[in-house]
């Protein structure tokens, strides 16, 4: 298709959508059948692939293109719901979340649904795309959708080919729009992770994410980066690390490590930066420099920098990490010490403690 026939096919599934239609469009996992999340939409839906209930869940998935205002209303008491929720949303994934009844009457009601379909008196189920196509239209058309996937391949003709856990009906009319993307990108339905406001998970297989990549997001890899990598950032990554140690235990967790720009392999932290961390109780001797490499940006979630020089360092060796490279001072930058007496590594030091307590901390809440 031409970007002017694209736009064409996806208004007119939009407008088929808000005009109580039914629509077949790719989602990141497998295709599937949207309606509008109304009643009549449940109606249709449930004609167009049968029945069906899924055991411990609500009868249909809530499906939005954007998290606001439906995120902001959920009770997520802890860290590990928060983090499972915002890295997930958007995501090959399908989120059953456990909350209060009054948060339960409020969503429906946001959405202009009766109970019942949603939820199931204790559980709301809510899927956000991660696939454009399935986005705009939803967002397009003015109003949440109710979707069933019908397969991972494409639709073919008036009926879905490769089919999965639903099917459509012969005896029911086609959809109004059917949008052909070609296979989609895992080509296997979502994955349904089960979520209590306290923390509590279940994640159930057979879906698109193995459990290992949905148990990784709840562990955020630090690397900080100096120059040496024998001064500031075996610093910043001692203290990091303590601090890690010292907090509450909530479920989240971190992996912290350093490295340099312009790092020897395998050298000792400077003497003065021993002593400065040994008067802290966090022994560094058997630190050993390590120069920054790729595959340490790649594996990095956050990637900390003592300068904005550095933080622009690390980008130019990897362009596609600027989402993820911070100064961790933009405003005051931590000086190098180095030659320096001790008592400049103390000052560095307790600008450090000061700045990593409050960057984990932004990572923990976010």
């Amino acid at each position: 298709m031409t970007p002017s026939d694209r736009e064409k096919l996806l208004d007119r599934a939009s407008v088929a959508l808000r005009e109580g239609g039914a629509v077949v469009a790719p989602t990141e996992t497998v295709y599937g059948v949207f309606t509008a999340a109304t009643a009549n939409g449940a109606d249709l839906l449930a004609q167009l692939t049968g029945h069906t209930q899924v055991a411990n869940t609500p009868a249909f998935t809530l499906h939005i293109a954007d998290r606001e205002p439906y995120v902001s209303m959920l009770q997520l008491d802890s860290p590990v719901a928060r983090r499972l929720v915002n890295r997930w949303m958007p995501g090959p994934t399908r989120l059953v979340l456990r909350q209060p009844e009054e948060v339960l009457a409020a969503l429906c009601e946001t959405v202009g649904l009766k109970r019942g379909l949603i939820d199931d008196g204790e559980s709301v189920a809510i899927r956000l795309p991660d696939h454009p196509i399935a986005r705009s239209i939803i967002r397009s058309s003015g109003h949440p959708t109710l979707a069933r996937g019908i397969g991972a391949s494409k639709w073919r003709g008036e009926h879905a080919y490769d089919l999965e856990t639903s099917t459509v009906h012969d005896e029911e009319s086609a959809p109004e729009v059917v949008i052909d993307d070609g296979p989609t990108l895992h080509r296997r339905g979502s994955t349904t992770i089960h979520i209590w406001p306290e923390g509590r998970f279940e994640i159930e297989s057979g879906g698109a994410l193995e459990e290992s990549e949905v148990m990784r997001v709840l562990t955020t890899r630090v690397l900080f980066v100096c120059t040496g990598n024998t001064c500031r950032s075996p610093m910043a990554e001692a203290i990091a690390k303590a601090w890690a140690h010292d907090r509450t235990p909530d479920g989240l967790t971190f992996e912290i490590a350093s490295a340099g720009i312009a790092a020897g392999e395998g050298h000792p932290a400077a003497d003065q930066a021993v002593a400065t961390m040994n008067e802290r109780g966090i022994d560094i001797q058997g630190h050993g420099s390590r120069l920054l490499s790729n595959e340490m940006i790649d594996q990095s979630d956050v990637i900390l920098t003592m300068t904005p020089s550095h933080a622009q360092a690390v980008m130019q060796m990897a362009p596609a990490s600027v989402h993820k490279v911070f100064p961790i001072d933009p405003l005051q930058p931590i000086g190098d010490p180095i030659g320096q007496p001790v008592e400049v590594y103390r000052e560095v030091a307790d600008q450090l403690e000061r700045l990593i307590a409050d960057r984990l901390k932004e990572m923990i809440d976010e």
